[in-house]
């Protein structure tokens, strides 16, 4: 895009590209909000008071840990044959660097939230932030806090224009402005406003009165719950200042302008990407477990159980009304008198008598006939959930009926995680994107001194720009581990890799003490008994000479 040199030019062209890219977020919202409640409660806000047992929260929460595993995972870096052999010494420092960084910063566990939350909006967002000396600091962001210009294309690093919505305190900004000496800092501060953040769809509906007549008093039903049921909703009460942070293709400089806009359409910054973080790479990285071509959001996994739950509620709810019927069933009599709340009250008291005075008096009790397997339909249905995702009875650590062998229900476990192996892949893929990044922001922002495999220090800001971050043997994905371990110890039986090799592979606990007890202990124990064997041996050899002669 070619931005305006102009000022009001320039300031009417960033605000029309915001309205563009905010146009569907309050549409999106109340969907997200429907997906939310679904997922945390098993209803929507029609039935948000109904007790009902919620299917779609521990089905999501089995399918996230398959497709990933924070305390597993390990990044490897590739680089092609035409790199220096010096650049090749400094790929294990590196990784390590890499893993640890990983780790430390919290990454898989933000990694984690936003995958399981992707699964329930269908597209989640991590934004990695540079702070204080360098260190990275990694945001889950959710995608109705995100706009795009064009939604039809896939990717955020093909869009012409995005933004992120989010807010600050009024002292935290202050702050922020103070510490890089912004020069208009007491201007902005007088013009900018700060409230109450937007309330979500879901409180909305709560202010809703249905009022049947207004004279000479209101007579009508409120939409609330009476109950204290806990929603996980923060509520602040300190005013926060709504702040927009738009990035906008700049042909000229063949990179995203970043300009940073407070409500009420005042601009803080306008600077271009690699002032604040890598030139044409932005801070965002898409979670998307099922990515769509033509739709940039992706598809939710809720939604398509949302039908199933819905399904599982109204055949709880009538084999719950069964059951009462079956405990307090209903009774039809004749010829009594009295009270007939009275007789009902005696009637459902242990030892209870009623006495009927007219002849033919009679009570007779109406019980419900009960199917022999009540709950064989809940059942199927939770059948279609795992058919709808894709989990296997083998999957889930349950048996098989048929199953002979261990070899057996192996090779049912790796046929019938193809549907999730696939997803699992994507999700692969979506973690070297975080990952090379890291490896890119480690030479950007990283003095720390490293020593390669040949003694030599060294910066990462040294190291080779031509090279690729891999999730290590698919080790994000528990799908994955049997596979790989069974390939380890193949490896290791036909002496294609060493014990170190292998402890690396396996990704054991205290793996570096195994190693270091390895070299300083193990290795020098065995040797030292193999050449103690050698000379015994040789002695043996001696004796049997000088006896033959």
């Amino acid at each position: 895009m070619k931005i305006p040199k102009d000022d009001v030019e320039r300031f009417n062209f960033y605000m029309e590209l915001q309205a563009k890219c905010t146009n569907t977020q309050e549409d999106r919202r109340k969907v997200y909000q429907n997906q939310r409640l679904f997922f945390l409660f098993g209803t929507g806000p029609e039935g948000s008071d109904t007790k009902v047992v919620n299917k779609i929260y521990p089905h999501v929460d089995q399918l996230a840990g398959l497709m990933y595993s924070s305390e597993t995972t390990r990044f490897s870096i590739d680089i092609p044959p035409s790199v220096s052999d010096l650049n090749k010494t400094m790929i294990v420092p590196l990784m390590q660097k890499l893993n640890d960084t990983w780790h430390l910063s919290n990454s898989d566990l933000v990694f984690s939230q936003a995958l399981l939350w992707s699964f329930v909006y269908g597209s989640m967002f991590v934004k990695i932030r540079i702070g204080l000396g360098g260190q990275f600091e990694p945001y889950v962001v959710e995608p109705h806090d995100i706009g795009v210009l064009r939604e039809d294309i896939c990717g955020i690093w093909k869009q012409e224009a995005f933004c992120h919505t989010y807010y600050v305190t009024l002292s935290q900004m202050e702050a922020q402005l103070k510490e890089i000496e912004h020069p208009k800092l007491a201007t902005l501060m007088k013009v900018i406003n700060s409230g109450p953040r937007e309330s979500t769809p879901q409180q909305q509906v709560l202010n809703r009165i249905e009022t049947s007549a207004s004279q000479p008093n209101i007579i009508g039903n409120i939409n609330y719950s009476l109950d204290s049921t806990v929603r996980y909703r923060p509520r602040v009460a300190e005013k926060l200042v709504k702040m927009t942070e738009l990035y906008v293709w700049n042909t000229e400089e063949a990179d995203y302008q970043v300009v940073t806009i407070a409500d009420p359409g005042v601009v803080v910054f306008d600077r271009s990407l690699d002032k604040m973080f890598l030139k044409n790479e932005s801070p965002f990285i898409q979670v998307c477990p099922t990515p769509a071509h033509d739709y940039f959001w992706g598809y939710s996994e809720v939604d398509k159980l949302i039908p199933l739950q819905r399904m599982r509620n109204e055949r709880f709810e009538q084999v719950q009304h069964m059951m009462n019927l079956q405990a307090r069933p209903p009774k039809f009599g004749s010829g009594f008198q009295g009270d007939v709340s009275e007789i009902m009250d005696t009637m459902d008291s242990p030892a209870g008598l009623v006495v009927g005075d007219m002849p033919g008096a009679k009570l007779e009790t109406v019980s419900p006939t009960i199917p022999d397997d009540l709950f064989k339909e809940i059942r199927d249905i939770d059948a279609m959930f795992e058919e709808v995702s894709g989990i296997t009875n083998v999957m889930q650590g349950r048996g098989e009926s048929g199953v002979r062998s261990q070899g057996h229900a192996a090779n049912l476990a790796r046929l019938g995680s193809s549907r999730a192996k696939k997803r699992a892949l994507i999700i692969e893929d979506q973690l070297e994107k975080i990952s090379t990044l890291y490896l890119q922001l480690m030479q950007a922002y990283d003095p720390e001194t490293l020593r390669g495999d040949d003694g030599i220090e060294f910066i990462a800001e040294q190291f080779t720009n031509n090279f690729i971050v891999k999730v290590d043997a698919h080790s994000n994905s528990p799908i994955f581990q049997e596979d790989q371990r069974a390939l380890a110890f193949e490896l290791f039986k036909a002496k294609a890799i060493d014990r170190e090799s292998l402890l690396d592979l396996l990704d054991v606990p205290m793996k570096e003490l195994l190693k270091m007890r390895l070299k300083t202990h193990i290795e020098p124990a065995e040797a030292k008994a193999a050449q103690a064997q050698q000379q015994a041996e040789a002695q043996g050899k001696q004796s049997k000479s000088k006896g033959h002669k």
